[in-house]
């Protein structure tokens, strides 16, 4: 298949914490090695975060995520879903299609800081600035 004819994917990939952990590049080419597998291209890869899980996946309450770019044929990712599955260590995961989004821009948003919060001194600024509707006769 030509490069004209894939497409361009974001994947996001759960894998068992304790295995990011103690191998945090071979977790990244653990997923790396899945996609190359049914032919895909990989764009970018990384190690993103460890983090508390809102419900046990497969009774971890931590996941660790690695985020991938990659170009592939439509068809194959049907393939890569089922090798997924089939991994072990790969406990969940998550395919976006991307075309048309430069890369730089969705992997930025990953790496820019939280905006500040506002503290209650801020806060308290504000209420007094606020005025008192005239009460009606």
């Amino acid at each position: 298949m030509s490069e004209q004819q894939k497409r361009t994917y974001e994947g996001l990939f759960l894998v068992d914490p304790g295995f990011a952990n103690k191998d945090p590049e071979g977790a990244v080419e653990l997923c790396k090695s899945v996609l190359e597998k049914h032919g895909a291209t990989i764009i970018r890869a990384e190690l993103w975060a460890e983090q508390r899980l809102a419900y046990e996946v497969r009774k971890n309450k931590r996941g660790a995520y690695i985020l991938t770019a990659f170009r592939s044929d439509t068809l194959k990712l049907a393939e890569i879903e089922l090798e997924c599955r089939l991994t072990e260590r790969i406990l969940r995961y998550l395919f976006t299609n991307r075309e048309g989004v430069p890369i730089e821009r969705w992997f930025k948003r990953y790496d820019a800081k939280p905006a500040r919060r506002e503290t209650e001194s801020d806060k308290s600024t504000d209420d007094a600035e606020v005025k008192k509707p005239a009460s009606v006769s």
